[in-house]
């Protein structure tokens, strides 16, 4: 996952809504890339001649133009608090700032967010230009000693909470970048930033662009669905095209008798980028300990885990390892039912392979809980099914959503909506949710901004690869899209604050995942199902077939856990090793083996499109540490139900709507009455 109403966009020349001061920056950001004439040639009259005719700015000049506004912005502002004089004060020093960070949070968001999306390459490849700069900036600014001493030199109000912890916040990160080293080190910290920013860019887009494919024979879709089969007819040549985008790879995976066909697509799709990322994850790897023994620690994980709520690497790693011992009794049971059912399709079956797992677990589901994914699938056409999720939504946060239609958008597939409660214009949602060449692979919430009150109102994108359309999904797409909708709801509703550090999904990074786990329950109980899911012929999904569907998911439960405490192990383990001791695929395979019962598969890479190194470092744990108190979050409703507005508009105001003006743990103590245990999610584990 990634953060950050109206946007008022400058595109082929026309301006929407676009104020005098935006229209000074976007003039002041064209002529910064444009070029300079000399001095004496400025001052010349010239002699009224015919003008020449004027070559139109290209799509990413256009791009970097109005991306550059929020980061010119920011650089006006720098000198403007370090000139202050006499004493600082909240307005002057720290209300710049916070107009400084707006404007840079900005730049940053647009870059990140059209790097993944923009369907031409020019403008993806701008968008990272413009990335870099802002990074770059960034980072001299928290190495930016004099602005860290005026900020420090404001004496807040102990009332003023908000601001104080503004304040603290902003001072303690400045530290732990390393402000208050020398110079040199000082400046080889901004150079590591800014190598790191590339080679992430480079890192995550080899994934997006290395979409394989494996060509299977008609024969070889037998098993999955008819509407897929129908969607995937065969070439001239009579092959079928099966790609590794997420559409095609899930529903083969689950459902394709063909063994062969699935072990070609998961190795295809378990080696993308496996040419370029090894050696470009090296470099990361090398980098991030460098800095962090630059800053005073033992190695990465230890610096990344510091501020977050589980405090240090020490601790993370003592958490992986008790869910991975709570859920290995689990995991034992789960794979000899998985081996009992191989034996039934091969009687020589010694062992259940990796690729294997989802078509075994789904045959297991329709046998012993008589779900068949093939019979969800109907109830859940893709328009229907967001048609639903707004539904919800709307009802239980008391919003409402109406189409923008004067938003502009990178592509004719997003659609937009402005959020608002009654007269009240709270945010905009854009929804980009099918996929396409270059774009990004996975499914995300990206930030384009982040609210500001008296400034800017929040703007969140969700950027997934969904069916479109009439196009059918699987129930666990379905539970995708509720899981990411429940981090744009984090974003718009707690996105009113003064301060931009404390707007939106601002909380500790360990936490952030907690509303959006806790959110995937809307999308597995009748009681919110059958608001929308109805199949062709009007019926709506039977109660029966949910209870079946939630028996069933418990099954796997704990493959699927000790699966996540590999991941989790790998991204801690990556970054605690020296980096030139690191043999990145023996690592994982010693990994794989200590955690899960599947061996490694030979031909595959998976750390190399494992795009959360980059994005979440070595905390992978947060994935689990967050369920563990997503599902304490969830007790509450379970007497009065999902759709009870009193608890739900409860669960609002104590979870969503305070961003990060309080620690996360604070949060839910607030919400809960109490502070949050385990006891839930052993209960989980154990049913």
């Amino acid at each position: 996952m990634q953060w950050r109403v109206v946007i008022e966009r400058f595109d082929r020349g026309k301006t929407t809504r676009m104020n005098t001061r935006r229209l000074a920056f976007l003039a002041a950001a064209i002529v910064a890339c444009g070029p300079k004439r000399p001095a004496t040639e400025q001052t010349v009259k010239e002699p009224v001649v015919e003008k020449p005719v004027v070559k139109p700015k290209s799509p990413e000049e256009l791009f970097l133009a109005e991306c550059r506004i929020g980061l010119v912005a920011a650089r006006e502002i720098l000198p403007q608090i370090l000139e202050v004089e006499g004493e600082r004060t909240v307005g002057n020093t720290l209300k710049a700032l916070n107009e400084l960070h707006t404007g840079l949070s900005n730049t940053l968001s647009m870059a990140g967010l059209y790097a993944e999306v923009h369907p031409t390459e020019s403008v993806r490849e701008a968008a990272r230009t413009c990335e870099q700069e802002a990074a770059t900036f960034a980072t001299e600014m928290q190495l930016n000693r004099p602005l860290y001493d005026a900020i420090a030199a404001v004496k807040v109000d102990p009332a003023d909470a908000e601001a104080g912890r503004f304040q603290e916040r902003g001072l303690r990160d400045f530290r732990r970048a390393g402000v208050d080293k020398d110079n040199a080190t000082r400046e080889r910290l901004t150079s590591i930033d800014d190598e790191l920013t590339k080679l992430g860019q480079q890192f995550s887009k080899n994934i997006a662009d290395d979409v394989r494919a494996v060509a299977v024979a008609p024969a070889q879709l037998a098993g999955l669905p008819d509407d897929f089969i129908a969607s995937h007819p065969p070439d001239a040549a009579g092959a079928v095209k099966i790609t590794t985008d997420y559409p095609d790879y899930n529903p083969f995976m689950a459902y394709a008798e063909d063994d062969e066909a699935r072990r070609q697509l998961y190795v295809a799709f378990r080696s993308r980028a496996d040419q370029h990322n090894e050696p470009l994850l090296a470099q990361v790897l090398a980098l991030r300990d460098e800095k962090a023994e630059l800053l005073g620690y033992d190695n990465f994980a230890d610096y990344i885990t510091e501020d977050k709520m589980i405090k240090s690497a020490k601790h993370a790693a003592e958490f992986i390892e008790r869910v991975s011992k709570l859920a290995q009794a689990r995991a034992r049971k789960d794979y000899a039912e998985l081996l009992k059912e191989l034996k039934s399709v091969d009687k020589k079956a010694s062992r259940v392979e990796d690729w294997q797992k989802p078509y075994l677990e789904n045959r297991v589901k329709v046998k012993k809980y008589e779900v068949d994914s093939k019979d969800v699938r109907p109830y859940f056409p893709y328009q229907q099914t967001l048609g639903g999720l707004l539904d919800i939504t709307s009802t239980i946060y008391d919003i409402q959503y109406a189409p923008a239609a004067d938003a502009v958008v990178w592509h004719a597939d997003v659609k937009v909506f402005d959020v608002k409660r009654g007269a009240e214009h709270l945010g905009r949602i854009y929804l980009d949710m099918h996929p396409r060449d270059g774009k990004y692979k996975h499914a995300a919430q990206f930030t384009l901004h982040d609210g500001v009150a008296g400034a800017q109102l929040p703007e969140g994108v969700l950027v997934c690869n969904f069916a479109r359309g009439n196009e059918l999904m699987e129930h666990d797409d379905v539970v995708t899209m509720f899981h990411e909708f429940g981090h744009l709801m984090h974003h718009v509703l707690g996105g009113g604050h003064v301060w931009i550090r404390h707007s939106g999904v601002a909380t500790e990074l360990d936490f952030v995942e907690a509303p959006s786990q806790m959110f995937e329950e809307w999308a597995w109980s009748h009681e919110t199902l059958s608001r929308f899911a109805r199949n062709a012929a009007g019926e709506v999904i039977p109660p029966e077939l949910v209870a079946r569907m939630r028996k069933a998911d418990k099954f796997g439960v704990g493959t699927h856990t000790v699966q996540q405490m590999f991941y989790a192990s790998l991204s801690l383990r990556f970054h605690s090793i020296e980096p030139d001791k690191l043999d990145q695929l023996a690592e994982l395979k010693r990994l794989q083996a200590k955690y899960t019962p599947f061996r490694y598969v030979d031909g595959t890479r998976f750390h190399t499109s494992f795009g959360h190194l980059i994005g979440y470092s070595a905390m992978y744990y947060t994935y689990m540490w967050s369920l563990v108190i997503a599902k304490d979050l969830l007790t509450p409703f379970q007497k009065q139900g999902l759709m009870n507005t009193e608890v739900t508009h409860a669960y609002r105001d104590a979870i969503l709507v305070p961003g990060g003006t309080k620690d996360a743990a604070e949060l839910v103590k607030d919400f809960l009455g109490r502070d949050y245990n385990f006891k839930a999610f052993e209960k989980y584990l154990s049913e």
